[in-house]
C-alpha cells in the first residue's frame, strides 16, 4: 500500500475529513489533498506530524525508501514537458 493510500485509509477509519486531519497535523487542507493525490511527497516532518494526528508511528504511514521513490518519480514528471519529451537540462544547452 502506497503513502497516499495508507494516509486515506487512516483518515477514513477514524472518521477525519481532510480539513480536520490537516488542522490536527498543523497542515494545509490542500497539502493533505496534493498528499492523498500523489501529487506531492511528504517530508519528514509531514510525515510524524500527521503521524502524530493519527495516532500511529511514521513507519505505519510509509518508509524512508518509499518517500525517496516518490520524489524521485516526481522530480521526473516535472522534468516533462507538455509533449511528454523530456526537456533539456542546462547542461545541455
Amino acid at each position: 500500500m502506497t503513502f497516499a493510500e495508507s494516509l486515506r485509509r487512516m483518515r477514513v477509519e477514524r472518521f477525519l475529513s481532510q480539513r480536520e486531519l490537516a488542522r490536527l497535523a498543523g497542515l494545509h487542507a490542500i497539502t493533505l489533498v496534493r498528499l492523498e493525490g500523489g501529487a506531492t511527497a511528504p517530508s519528514t516532518r509531514t510525515v510524524r506530524a500527521l503521524a502524530g494526528a493519527l495516532g500511529v508511528e511514521p513507519g505505519e504511514l510509509t518508509s524512508p525508501e518509499e518517500v525517496a521513490e516518490l520524489r524521485r518519480v516526481l522530480k521526473n514528471d516535472a522534468g516533462r514537458s507538455a509533449s511528454g519529451q523530456p526537456m533539456p537540462s542546462p547542461r545541455d544547452g
